[in-house]
């Protein structure tokens, strides 16, 4: 049971582990293009890639997505509650215990728990988290950032949206990529996941923090929060196999560090909110190989 949690989980600490040296080296890290890459053409090659490979149904793609949107929709309900009764800022710290870095070590942990279909899976998952993020998330933290639909409308055209379009279509037609095609998606997308827990390790190591009581117990609400709702939600779609465990993992991801990102831009208490996505990812690293031994 040890080697089997080992191998799942010892390709993530190692390459976060070294984007954390990275940063702590301060050797110049190109973080912004990076992530441009990741997004733009990484990520969109690794969805149609998986998939496109994948044994999935268009059923089973969809009974993912639609648990995520009662695990993100029961954990914001539940992080409204707990920051309301403890005094907490709503609109600061609300996303950070909400949206689980579902990109980032989602993908990663669903792949090396449960191969191609479970980063199949998994896909769907981040692809709500993403589209709650735009949708609501960033009008929660700045009251100037346009109308929801017309975010909608401009995240509908985001180039991971169009792959996960592609990738259905191939799965649903059974259609197969020419060979030349193919492989340049594989090849494109290789670089996706390593280059995602790099720049996280990279990112945590710049991270400025205070409040270190009051992370901890947001982050048990990200992480604790996560499980409850997940499970209730598998338990009552009775969903089961690989979808089961790819909700409840990615349900207790930490914080985002995109949420970091979005309360620096619009200056809402961005040291608390790294101070969850710290303590929140330090917690995953306990509560991700726990919950894998009783999935595995």
């Amino acid at each position: 049971m040890f080697l089997a949690l080992w191998n799942v989980m010892a390709p993530v600490l190692i390459a976060i582990t070294i984007g954390y040296c990275w940063g702590r080296s301060r050797v110049p890290y190109a973080a912004e293009f990076v992530t441009r890459a990741v997004m733009n053409i990484g990520a969109p090659c690794l969805v149609v890639s998986a998939i496109s490979r994948s044994e999935i149904s268009g059923s089973e793609f969809a009974e993912v997505a639609g648990a995520a949107v009662l695990v993100l929709a029961g954990s914001a309900l539940l992080g409204w509650g707990a920051i309301r009764a403890t005094g907490g800022d709503i609109r600061a710290l609300l996303p950070s215990v909400t949206f689980p870095n579902n990109g980032n070590m989602g993908l990663p942990l669903c792949l090396f728990a449960f191969g191609q279909e479970g980063l199949a899976l998994a896909v769907g998952f981040f692809i709500v988290q993403m589209t709650a993020m735009m949708v609501f998330g960033i009008p929660l933290l700045d009251r100037q950032s346009g109308n929801i639909w017309s975010i909608l409308k401009g995240f509908a055209f985001q180039p991971l949206i169009l792959a996960v379009i592609i990738g259905l279509v191939l799965l649903v037609g059974n259609i197969a990529l020419p060979q030349w095609l193919d492989r340049s998606v594989e090849l494109l997308a290789g670089f996706t996941i390593p280059l995602m827990l790099i720049t996280l390790g990279v990112s945590l190591s710049t991270l400025s923090t205070s409040g270190w009581w009051r992370s901890l117990g947001y982050s048990t609400l990200r992480i604790g929060g996560g499980l409850v709702m997940a499970w209730w939600v598998v338990e009552c779609l009775d969903i089961t196999g690989t979808a089961r465990g790819v909700v409840l993992l990615q349900a207790i991801m930490p914080a985002a560090v995109f949420n970091y990102l979005l309360a620096l831009k619009y200056d809402q208490e961005p040291t608390a909110v790294a101070g969850i996505v710290v303590v929140s990812t330090v917690m995953a690293l306990v509560a991700v190989p726990v919950l894998l031994a009783v999935l595995l």
